[in-house]
């Protein structure tokens, strides 16, 4: 409820306020968040923010969403990114009363938000770690980007008039003592300072970065390099950047990711473990870490940090809930396995490895029609899916199917040609059909590829 009231104050005034960059699945959480699509179309918006960054020589760093009934533009950070959302809705009224060089002027405050460091990580705030900004601070932070996007829609050919016509038509001049925003007159002098800065009438100084800033690019970078399966490069950035920033705690989790994914998993626990001191209040740490604790068989520690994921956002824990559910399965808690798998489908309908690792508790559970039937969802989800096939081959040869248990076993191989288990298992089939030749094929064939078919072989084909 906090981190929607205080999504609520951030975005209902006018929102000239207040990472890797081409996964955008967090901002559509962050923009139902703020809901409880012209701005330009979403090609035509990309298009302006490249023009803006290219004003100052920046590249770009935000991830930008489109995201209705908001009423409003808004610069922000969530989960260590950097957001802009915009309503199409609001920005096509604006556009109905003013010229284009309104619309850029919006995108560009909001970008100067980002580049003056104002747009504090909601999480933080919410988490009570960072305190947010007092109206004196807010409205200087307005000011500093109304200067800003003075200055760019100067340098890209706008008039005074043009570039300051929003304001003229959204603002008052009334008190301001209590409002987050400065009023008319304080807004149109801002923007034309930074409108002759443009001009070259007074020195420019918008390329030196701030500490925060400049550990923000080495995050940057780290997420760019980790995306690229570069861990050792991603860590060294990560580095730098805690170093700056000691509480980024994003960098943290990721470079724990990086650590996993070179074997470095005592590294990857401590790092999951700072981030979670530094904010308790997010779900992905508490995560991976209980998967870790899981590799370790820690089970219950792997339960207590999986479900402590699950109560921080129940509505985006799939992955938790299926992480459990593995923990439970291997606890041989099929029945309360089952029920998380379950909840993680209920969340992801699409997740297709919790189909199959339900199909797996079934199978445990003589549940062969149920489990063959998760299977066949798994399948559907991705035909390319061998475990499936053999999993289904399976509860299929539990059925007395055994022609069709062969078909499946067969598809696993021709997906998975070293699928040393679907050989076995066909072999087993085909020795129940009698046919002890192709039989011994296929458990000779499983032995070839690591599977201890050593009794089968020694009893049928010696």
């Amino acid at each position: 409820m906090k981190i929607l009231l205080y999504l609520f104050l951030v975005l209902s005034s006018f929102g000239l306020y207040a990472q890797s960059y081409d996964d955008k699945s967090e901002a559509s959480e962050l923009c139902l968040l703020a809901q409880q699509n012209s701005f330009m179309n979403d090609e035509k918006a990309e298009i302006a923010l490249n023009k803006i960054l290219s004003v100052i020589g920046a590249s770009k760093r935000f991830i930008m969403q489109p995201c209705s009934d908001i009423n409003n533009a808004v610069a922000t950070s969530y989960k260590g990114l950097r957001y802009i959302l915009y309503d199409k809705e609001f920005t096509n009224t604006i556009a109905e009363n003013t010229t284009a060089w309104s619309q850029l002027f919006i995108l560009a405050h909001e970008v100067g938000h980002h580049i003056n460091g104002h747009s504090i990580d909601i999480l933080l705030v919410v988490a009570d770690i960072v305190e947010p900004e007092n109206l004196a601070a807010k409205r200087q932070q307005e000011i500093e980007s109304d200067e800003f996007a003075g200055f760019i829609l100067g340098k890209l050919g706008a008039t005074l008039e043009q570039t300051s016509e929003v304001v003229n038509l959204l603002i008052s001049n009334k008190n301001d003592e209590y409002s987050t925003h400065p009023n008319k007159t304080k807004r149109l002098h801002a923007i034309k300072v930074g409108y002759n800065k443009a001009l070259g009438k007074t020195p420019v100084a918008y390329d030196k970065p701030t500490e925060l800033q400049t550990a923000e690019e080495y995050f940057y970078s780290g997420c760019k390099k980790q995306n690229m399966n570069d861990h050792y490069g991603a860590i060294e950035d990560y580095n730098k950047a805690i170093n700056i920033n000691p509480s980024l705690n994003y960098a943290y989790y990721n470079r724990g990711i990086s650590k996993g994914k070179l074997e470095d998993k005592h590294g990857a626990m401590e790092d999951y473990t700072k981030a979670i001191t530094i904010d308790p209040n997010d779900a992905d740490p508490y995560n991976n870490r209980g998967n870790l604790k899981r590799e370790w068989g820690d089970y219950y520690g792997a339960i207590a940090d999986l479900t402590k994921a699950i109560d921080i956002d129940p509505n985006d824990a799939a992955d938790p809930y299926y992480n459990r559910g593995n923990v439970k399965d291997e606890l041989k808690d099929y029945y309360g396995a089952i029920a998380d798998y379950t909840k993680a489908i209920d969340i992801n309908p699409k997740l297709g490895v919790a189909y199959n690792n339900k199909g797996k508790s079934k199978l445990a559970l003589k549940d062969y029609q149920g489990a063959l039937n998760d299977f066949t969802e798994a399948i559907g989800l991705n035909p390319k899916n061998s475990a499936a096939f053999n999993n289904r081959g399976i509860a299929k040869s539990k059925l007395k199917d055994d022609y069709g248990a062969i078909a499946d076993f067969t598809k696993a191989i021709d997906i998975n040609p070293n699928f040393s288990n679907a050989y076995y298992n066909r072999g087993v089939i085909k020795y129940y059909l009698s046919d002890n030749t192709r039989a011994c094929e296929d458990a000779h064939k499983a032995q070839i590829l690591g599977y201890d078919a050593s009794r089968f072989i020694n009893i049928v084909c010696n």
